[in-house]
């Protein structure tokens, strides 16, 4: 009796996890993730400063899979929820050598490599999987848009009137966008994570 319950637990277990993946491919065939932007659409190079005041080049992280957000340190009201669904996507990923999260400020102004490695001090952080950019006021912005494809502007001008999107951008391995995930939503990096997999 006991070899018939253990034979039985094996093609039961044998049979949820072909199932598993079934559903997975199933998944990916019925809803595949969407690319976005004008065909040949991708993004461009870019250099900038990280939290630790070492140079991060784009270029150097080709063929990684990139979650994206734009924020500023002194935010008092999307970038706290967009950056714990960061965290969150972070604690899962950080160990994976082909994934990189990234955010960059639109108050360069302010956001020191210095500021960012203080205000990284709430966070758990892996620094290299995890980096925090700054630089020219231009560049960031022209990127944002022109690439990234979401919002970034200084508002109405006043000194911290900033607006900029609360979307999180998923860039696969081709340097394509594949998603764009409200950054404020409560399940938001369960969504980040699925596209990650998907991706994968």
């Amino acid at each position: 009796m006991k070899n018939y319950t253990f034979i039985a637990l094996v093609v039961i277990a044998a049979f949820t996890g072909v199932g598993y993946y079934a559903l997975d491919y199933i998944d990916e065939k019925m809803y595949p993730l969407p690319v976005y932007g004008v065909e040949g659409h991708e993004i461009e190079s870019f250099s900038f400063d990280n939290q630790l005041g070492t140079t991060f080049h784009s270029e150097q992280h080709k063929g990684k899979i990139w979650v994206v957000n734009y924020f500023f340190t002194s935010c008092p009201s999307i970038c706290p929820k967009m950056m714990r669904n960061m965290q969150s996507v972070h604690d899962v990923v950080r160990s994976e050598e082909d994934i990189i999260l990234l955010s960059l400020t639109v108050d360069p102004k302010r956001d020191t490599p210095e500021k960012f490695y203080n205000y990284l001090s709430n966070f758990n952080v892996d620094h290299s999987s995890w980096q925090l950019l700054t630089g020219d006021k231009k560049d960031l912005y022209r990127l944002a848009r022109k690439s990234f494809l979401i919002s970034a502007t200084d508002g109405g001008g006043d000194e911290y009137d900033f607006i900029h999107s609360e979307n999180i951008v998923v860039i696969d391995q081709n340097g394509k966008i594949r998603n764009f995930v409200n950054g404020t939503a409560e399940h938001a990096d369960s969504q980040i994570l699925r596209t990650i997999s998907k991706l994968k």
